[in-house]
């Protein structure tokens, strides 16, 4: 009797283990159909062979901590309770599986759609973010309603599935035929072994590991081969690895020609500013545009026709244009937090930090000294991120949000036309003032009437015929292109409005980070990774027009200070001027760019790479590179500016 209690409930397990393959392979190839757009290589049969059997080990894995508490009762519980407390355990555990699996897989493709991965340690920023509006976005752009209920159908056709099978004997019938001596205790040998080997995804020296998943060439298959709760555990190791204050440096150690002639980090990032003939005269006003999502793929030569950037473009045209330029990270505040202290971002939310200390390299700060009035104005509520803190902080002497404007607010807070009126009538003409304004209308859930406004494409018909087969409507819909358009259109009567009221006056424009947005599912490494930073005003010569200068987000105060100050001027930066023509790197979360290449470096997929301009002279430090700035970067955030 002890024997059969034993082989049902270990039966009952295998279903169980059986029935947790079938649902992820189910939902790996769902994840492919969803997105199959998404796959850019010409891959073999054995290549989706080799990507399912690798995701199979990731799988097996995950199944086995949801068995490893039942699997261990139906040993030790059995012979003491005769299966009154294995059975109810090991229901207890599967209706947990079919709870946490079906939603996480549901939620984990809806997360993809907008960052392009599972789930990773970005999945985190939201604990920072206004809740109410995060809410709204999902309810707007995620069809909560549809989602929830192909969650309540899948539990309830799982559940069905574990009820079917608990009245059934085919295994336990099948592994009680077996006639010999010692059956019991063969059977718990063998299952002990193929638990073990389960649980580690491996029957070799080494489990399986986060690594294992890029064994195909093709990025999107790669992305689908770990399961949601492995997704989700990397995700949360990425983020207390590089948020926790322990005494690792997770990039490794500050390189020694730092740690042995620099007593602080300070001292290192002490500059002077070069002898510059870009300008005319030195400008009374000088004004920072970051854009909300705005990448530069729409003002590239390939997508010019679309006619989505033209206000910028114009602009462009007779300003510095630096094309070869990566935003900080993949977030808003993140790359914010960059701009103004320019630290680079190495997986630390800044806005924190920033709030209690001044860092010495913050833009405000140091335009201070100068002589400038320090203004922010931001189209959002200033209570997100803890902005309003951050910025003060750093400096900013007015601090300007969505509640200081008496125009109607959305979701996020006031749209980019009302915060450019806002900029006007604050930013005295009289006074000498530097502005970074943060734009806030190409963000979901998209509130403004586009039509209203003038916007020209209301179906996929609309636009130029050389878009209409490669535009993907459902990666990017009509009505998120006429928020881009509406951004623009802004932003070009913004600057020729503030011409007029400033004749002596610097405008600069930069995207915070990538848009998640592209006309189709396959934007090149270049399209989906930089920015723009441009430069424009009539002080400024035409000796500085459009340049390969290579640079991120860290660089923009050390090149607008060096711009408009005088020779030999010091300040503290982590960027380096992009008016230095020897300048030729940018360094960003995981790339960096030159004028000849883009490189990526994922832990899961490898490092990607992105020749420009057909270049082939590639070096092969850069990873090393990467690793120095942003193991100094995490120790002057973390530890602070005394080398120890």
């Amino acid at each position: 009797m002890k024997k059969n209690l034993f082989l049902k409930e270990l039966s009952d397990l295998l279903f169980f283990w059986f029935v947790g393959v079938l649902f992820f392979l189910f939902f790996r190839l769902t994840f492919i159909l969803f997105y199959s757009s998404d796959i850019r290589e010409s891959l073999l049969i054995s290549d989706y062979l080799n990507a399912f059997f690798m995701g199979f080990r990731f799988d097996i894995t995950a199944i086995s901590y949801f068995l490893i508490i039942p699997f261990l009762c139906s040993y030790f519980l059995i012979p003491f309770f005769k299966g009154r407390f294995t059975k109810k355990i090991r229901i207890f555990f599967q209706y947990l599986f079919i709870v946490l699996s079906v939603i996480f897989s549901v939620v984990t493709i809806n997360y993809y759609k907008e960052y392009k991965d599972q789930f990773n340690h970005f999945l985190f920023m939201g604990l920072y973010d206004d809740k109410r509006a995060v809410f709204e976005s999902i309810l707007s752009d995620y069809n909560p309603i549809l989602n929830s209920v192909v969650i309540i159908i899948l539990v309830f056709i799982l559940i069905k599935i574990f009820q079917f099978y608990e009245n059934s004997n085919k295994i336990f019938t099948f592994l009680n035929k077996f006639k010999f001596e010692y059956k019991n205790t063969v059977f718990k040998i063998l299952f002990l072994i193929l638990f073990i080997v389960s649980i580690r995804g491996s029957y070799t020296e080494y489990p399986v590991r986060r690594f294992y998943a890029a064994v195909t060439a093709d990025n999107f298959i790669n992305k689908t081969i770990t399961n949601p709760f492995v997704a989700i555990k990397n995700a949360i190791l990425d983020y207390n690895e590089i948020n926790k204050s322990y005494n690792k440096n997770p990039f490794g150690e500050i390189p020694l020609s730092i740690k042995n002639n620099f007593s602080s980090i300070n001292n290192f990032l002490k500059k002077e500013t070069s002898t510059n003939t870009f300008l005319i005269e030195k400008p009374n006003q000088i004004f920072l545009v970051i854009m909300e999502s705005y990448d530069s793929w729409p003002l590239m030569n390939a997508y010019k026709n679309l006619k989505l950037s033209t206000e910028l473009l114009k602009i462009e045209n007779k300003a510095v244009s630096f094309k070869n330029f990566t935003p900080a990270s993949s977030t808003t505040m993140n790359s914010f937090g960059t701009i103004i202290t320019s630290v680079p971002y190495c997986g630390i939310n800044i806005s924190k930090i920033g709030a209690l200390r001044t860092f010495p390299t913050s833009i405000f700060k140091q335009f201070k000294k100068l002589g400038y009035k320090t203004n922010f104005f931001y189209g959002g509520y200033l209570s997100w991120q803890n902005i309003d803190n951050f910025v003060r902080k750093q400096g900013a002497e007015n601090v300007y949000g969505a509640a200081n404007s008496r125009a109607e607010k959305g979701i996020w807070g006031i749209n980019d036309e009302a915060l450019y009126e806002m900029v006007l009538n604050k930013v005295d003409a009289s006074k000498k003032s530097f502005n970074i304004i943060l734009t806030m209308s190409y963000h979901a859930p998209y509130e403004v009437e586009i039509y209203k406004e003038g916007f020209m494409y209301k179906k996929k018909s609309d636009l130029p015929l050389e878009y209409q087969n490669k535009y993907n409507e459902e990666q990017t819909p009509i009505k998120s292109l006429g928020h881009l358009w509406y951004a623009d259109k802004t932003l070009g009567k913004f600057v020729e409005t503030a011409e007029k009221k400033y004749s002596s006056s610097i405008f600069s424009f930069t995207g915070d980070h990538f848009g998640r947005k592209f006309i189709n599912n396959k934007p090149t490494l270049y399209e989906s990774s930089t920015v723009p930073f441009i430069i424009y005003g009539r002080n400024i010569k035409n000796d500085l027009l459009k340049t390969n200068t290579a640079g991120s987000h860290k660089d923009i105060g050390a090149t607008l200070f060096d711009l408009v100050s005088p020779k030999n001027q010091p300040y503290f930066s982590f960027g380096n001027s992009l008016i230095n023509s020897n300048k030729n790197i940018g360094f960003s979360y995981n790339k960096v760019i030159t004028k000849n290449q883009l490189k990526e470096f994922t832990k899961n997929y490898g490092t990607k790479t992105y020749k420009i301009n057909n270049a082939n002279n590639f070096e092969k430090k850069y990873k090393q590179k990467l690793d120095s700035v942003m193991s100094l970067a995490w120790y002057y955030s973390v530890k602070g500016d005394s080398i120890q």
